[in-house]
């Protein structure tokens, strides 16, 4: 089959760097189809901004006008990459009801109760769970990242059509790893603080470690922000530090400075920082109760409590890791490509297009 047409829609344009997962998945996905496909893009906004409702109606009223021009065009498939704004699936099959449309779904925390806070995190839940509903009625098929999102889906929505496609980690992450330099044993995280990631667990770890010779090293930004600052002021946690935002370009280099990964989270799509620690050689460690897909975690230490955390932290730095388990871990997690999941896309594609 020669190369197809594609058409590919994102609230936001899709590039490097950007910090979120979502516009990493789409930028990749983008880099990878238009290697031997036509690819056309389709979004509201160039940058990623503050996650509340008024600006997800900006974004939603400029891409559904958008999506209905588009929809005009002649595309093999139209392909939405964000359940956010899946409602543009309805919008480009109301431009042509022959159109075949594939929508990517990446979680459903939106829709879960108990994951955020505050009434402007509600109504833009309430908006997102309306564009999950209309992605899933007018989609031709649906690409679920995990095993678990897809499972979460199938049992709110009736799926017609649905398949996982697992994403990739940045080939960068599948470089040679350094020997460990001399220095503090370090634990890191690299994560938004948005309160479902559970980060107070891992300071909460580093309070019952203050005496010991560990250093936490923090990276990331988000509405729990100030509570951590404080609760790590306050406890006096000297060898604990919030180190800003990670830029993509410095990711591996920062990886490379844990000697462990933690990853706390109660829910996670798909958890791409837990792969990419594995991929550099870390041992991850993660909260036992939180909801992260079965093939993501299939190598990672789990955490029943931020004491049980500590005992494994202290237990790495005394004992190391097992390089047998290192081993294995890595190569799994090297295992998640991009090319890997561009090939698959392409493959719900042509079924679609027969």
């Amino acid at each position: 089959m020669a190369g197809l047409n594609i058409a590919m829609i994102n609230g936001i344009k899709p590039m490097p760097g950007s910090g979120d997962g979502i516009t990493e998945y789409a930028y990749n996905m983008y880099l990878q189809l238009k290697r031997n496909n036509r690819v056309d893009l389709a979004y509201s906004i160039d940058r990623a901004r503050k996650n509340d409702a008024l600006g997800l109606v900006r974004v939603n009223s400029v891409l559904s006008s958008k999506a209905r021009a588009l929809g005009k065009g002649d595309y093999d498939v139209f392909h939405v990459v964000n359940q956010e704004v899946g409602f543009a699936a309805g919008d480009i099959k109301a431009a042509n009801p022959d159109n075949r449309v594939v929508t990517t779904i990446h979680d459903v925390s939106r829709l879960e109760r108990g994951l955020h806070r505050g009434a402007l995190q509600a109504a833009y839940n309430a908006m997102v769970k309306r564009s999950v509903r209309k992605a899933v009625e007018n989609s031709d098929f649906l690409i679920f990242d995990s095993k678990q999102t897809m499972k979460e889906v199938s049992g709110r929505f009736a799926v017609k059509r649905g398949a996982v496609v697992n994403i990739g980690i940045d080939g960068r992450f599948s470089g040679k790893i350094p020997k460990k330099r001399a220095g503090a044993f370090a634990v890191g995280y690299i994560g938004s603080f948005a309160y479902h990631k559970n980060v107070s667990m891992i300071f909460e770890a580093a309070r019952l470690m203050r005496d010991d010779p560990v250093e936490f090293r923090i990276y990331g930004v988000g509405a729990e922000n100030k509570n951590l600052f404080d609760f790590a002021r306050g406890n006096n946690l000297k060898r604990l530090r919030m180190m800003g935002f990670a830029p993509e370009a410095r990711k591996v280099g920062v990886y490379d400075g844990f000697d462990v990964f933690v990853f706390p989270s109660l829910y996670e799509g798909f958890g791409l920082p837990i792969l990419e620690a594995q991929a550099r050689g870390l041992p991850v460690i993660v909260y036992k109760h939180g909801r992260v897909s079965d093939e993501i975690k299939k190598y990672c230490l789990e955490a029943e409590s931020a004491e049980h955390m500590a005992r494994m932290i202290n237990d790495l730095r005394e004992n190391g890791y097992d390089d047998g388990l290192r081993r294995r871990a890595v190569a799994y997690a090297r295992s998640f490509t991009w090319e890997r999941c561009a090939k698959e896309t392409v493959g719900v594609y042509k079924k679609l297009v027969g």
